[in-house]
């Protein structure tokens, strides 16, 4: 045998050997919990660290996608009839400026935990005159009746 067919077949060895590598370490980055997760410690730790930040930036991406789409669709609404009769509300759904979108988003928060705290208080019955129906029974049971005073005949 000569030189260049034992190099040619350590090259093929070890293509193939990195080939099985590459997929197992694909594998392993689809699925940290798969069976034949790479052996060394260090390659385990570089693929679950790429796997979390890839899935961080994909949702980061899918967001930001989400914020363009509602740009667009108010951009596009904002350019029909319909914009130009409700320019007012577009303040609101898409405030211009730092300030604007401080305060509508300030307003946003305010209302959010007035509302979070208000269903808070009517689910642990905190809430006065959160049950139409018991505040009604409560009162009648309050209630006496009233009875008319007797009154004397005059004659």
């Amino acid at each position: 045998m000569s030189a260049t067919a034992v190099d040619h077949a350590a090259t093929q060895a070890s293509s193939s050997t990195s080939l099985e590598a590459a997929k197992r370490n694909l594998q392993f980055l689809y699925d940290p919990n798969s069976p034949n997760a790479p052996t060394r410690r260090r390659t385990r730790a570089l693929l679950r660290t790429l796997r979390y930040i890839g899935k961080f930036l994909f949702w980061r991406l899918v967001r930001y996608a989400k914020y363009a789409a509602v740009g667009a669709i108010t951009a596009a609404i904002a350019g029909t009839a319909i914009g130009s009769v409700a320019s007012g509300a577009a303040f609101v759904i898409a405030p211009t400026g730092i300030v604007g979108g401080a305060g509508v988003g300030l307003l946003w928060g305010l209302g959010k935990f007035g509302w979070r705290t208000l269903a808070r208080k009517v689910r642990s019955g905190e809430a006065h005159d959160s049950d139409a129906r018991a505040d009604e029974k409560a009162e009648e049971q309050k209630t006496e009746t009233i009875k008319p005073p007797k009154m004397d005949e005059p004659w």
